[in-house]
């Protein structure tokens, strides 16, 4: 079993891999990612019960913390901008639904 040292190091190269994969929109090689540092932190959490945790692996958790912010922040802009994107096609879906009950009208010769 790894120790507590190594199992940080795992978390924080697989945090480093989730910055740029968020930042190119690649949003399925971040849930792998969020699947293996879940894994990652349970494993981290339990050794931490039994092995205490240096100031340097300390300090390399505050980093991940940092970085999960980062990647927080660019996957909010994410949501935010496929909702505007969402709401953009329903309004236009109810424009042209609209049209074809105003010509369905008009056509209807009871204008």
């Amino acid at each position: 079993m790894a120790n507590l040292t190594d199992l940080i190091s795992d978390l924080v190269a697989a945090t480093d891999q989730m910055k740029p994969a968020a930042q190119g929109d690649d949003w399925d090689m971040v849930e792998r990612l969020q699947k293996r540092r879940r894994v990652l932190i349970e494993s981290i959490v339990e050794r931490a019960a039994h092995e205490p945790i240096t100031e340097e692996d300390a300090e390399r958790l505050r980093a991940v913390r940092r970085h999960e912010a980062t990647v927080a922040a660019l996957a909010g802009t994410q949501r935010q901008a496929l909702r505007e994107a969402i709401a953009e096609l329903q309004g236009e879906g109810r424009i042209d639904k609209l049209s074809r009950m105003q010509r369905a009208y008009r056509d209807s010769g009871y204008s």
